[in-house]
């Protein structure tokens, strides 16, 4: 998926590299283009004042293929002038040939196939065009010079339209003349390009401007942003996916965990009360009153602990239904306190003291009895069974909070933020006397959520650890 994205985005870089070039190459096509118009227009201006104010005459220019395949253009220029009272007419004539095509044969063919072979070639065409404009270029001059200021004023008005600043310098060369102009506050850097036009066999206009790179990005905004968002949105999607799978493989090991853990706990309470009863049936144990009673306790015991995990793997089942509700009563903390106080010294396998501070005494809180009943449960098992050899434990209630306190082992303050999530366990390197299986606190922070309420933990290694559920 890592390599379909990496091409995806790798195609649409070359894409838009070559849609670049391809803008690129056309802006620079209209940038020769403006220079060639900017020129006819400042030719059509000058002809249009040698109509009005100049001689009378008359400009004759004809364009043609010669056999060899090249393009002739003939510029003739008739002047009328009155010598002595007697009209005369002068005439002047140029003639401009292009080179024969490289495919051509300059020595077969007549004009009229040579003008079809022309006209079947677009490029032959544009020359053909640009060759008449020359010709027409150097009939003019010889009545009036190139005015260069109105070309450069016509150049900038084109360069505007193309969306360019207009900024420039424009070098004109006409045979030994050079004329210069520059855009006020214009310099040219070192990598400002250069566009030529030749208007005549003797002239040529030279534009220098600064690189067209940042006009052409301006102009693709749109397509490089919809890109982007295309790319991103691809990415986000692949990240969702890479992490979903990555989650479900990680869900899929807590499972396999979660399962081997709660077969090794659920047999344990199972052998022990398989083996406490046959000892009653086979033994003829129940004939001593101590023993039986023993032997019952430890069954009752082990089937009471078997009966807690079924629970909390059925609360998690309930959880999860959208279904589910709380039986929300008022409930009094001290009476519910009591039964799982007893229940936890009578499971305990190690010393156990209580200390209890309730205020008032007659607190009442809103409720579900059952599921507050497992919170406390949990959280004092916990106690338990991470307090070392003797277990001091120290419940405070108020209308504010419920709190439990041991001065057991205590929790890393790196793994705390992870002691709410489903099947995790603190690490404990290789030792596991400690049994198991990641569901206590995850039921206790469900419930307690359920309930409207917050929980957190502060802990200390080798001082203890505080839980207290926030009632307000």
């Amino acid at each position: 998926m890592v390599v379909a994205l990496l091409g995806v985005a790798a195609y649409q870089a070359y894409w838009l590299e070559q849609l670049h070039f391809t803008i690129e190459e056309q802006l620079d096509n209209d940038i020769r283009e403006a220079m060639r118009v900017a020129d006819l227009k400042e030719v059509f201006l000058r002809l249009k004042s040698i109509e009005e104010n100049g001689p009378h005459g008359m400009m004759d220019i004809t364009a043609g293929v010669d056999n060899d395949g090249s393009i002739v253009t003939k510029a003739t220029t008739t002047t009328r002038v009155t010598v002595d009272g007697e009209k005369l007419e002068q005439q002047t004539g140029v003639v401009m040939r292009s080179s024969p095509g490289a495919d051509s044969d300059s020595t077969a063919g007549d004009g009229d196939s040579a003008f079809m072979k022309m006209l079947e070639d677009q490029i032959s065409l544009t020359e053909l065009a640009t060759m008449i404009q020359q010709g027409l270029h150097l009939s003019v001059d010889r009545f009036e010079g190139t005015r260069y200021e109105k070309y450069d004023s016509l150049l900038t008005a084109g360069l505007q339209q193309l969306g360019l600043s207009g900024k420039h310098q424009l070098v004109c060369i006409k045979n030994d003349t050079v004329y210069s102009h520059t855009t006020p506050g214009y310099k040219p850097s070192s990598n400002a390009r250069q566009f030529e036009h030749n208007w005549a066999n003797y002239g040529r206009y030279v534009l220098t401007i600064e690189p067209t790179t940042t006009h052409v990005l301006h102009e693709m905004a749109g397509i490089l942003t919809a890109s982007g968002l295309i790319v991103l949105l691809l990415g986000l999607a692949f990240y969702y996916l890479i992490r979903t799978i990555l989650k479900q493989r990680t869900l899929d090991e807590m499972k396999t965990d979660f399962t081997n853990n709660i077969t090794h706990e659920l047999k344990t309470p199972i052998a022990v009360a398989y083996a406490a009863n046959d000892a009653l049936l086979n033994f003829d144990q129940q004939a001593d009153e101590q023993k039986r009673r023993h032997y019952l306790a430890l069954c009752r015991q082990q089937l009471e602990r078997l009966s807690g995990m079924v629970e909390q793997i059925l609360s998690m089942s309930m959880e999860r239904r959208r279904q589910f509700k709380l039986n929300v009563e008022s409930v009094n903390v001290a009476e519910l306190l009591q039964p799982v106080i007893e229940q936890q010294l009578l499971k305990a396998d190690k010393p156990v003291t209580f200390s209890t501070h309730i205020e008032p005494e007659c607190l009442t809180v809103q409720a579900d009895r059952a599921h507050l009943s497992n919170i406390l449960n949990n959280l004092i098992d916990n106690a338990i069974k991470y307090s070392g050899c003797e277990a001091t434990i120290e419940i405070n209630a108020n209308a504010d909070m419920i709190s439990v306190t041991d001065h057991g082992m205590g929790i890393a303050a790196d793994k705390l933020p992870h002691i709410y999530d489903k099947f995790y366990r603190v690490p404990t390197g290789d030792v596991h006397d400690i049994k198991g299986y990641g569901l206590g606190l995850f039921y206790v922070k469900t419930m307690v959520e359920k309930h409207g309420w917050t929980i957190n933990a502060t802990s200390a290694k080798g001082k203890g650890t505080t839980f207290t559920i926030n009632l307000t």
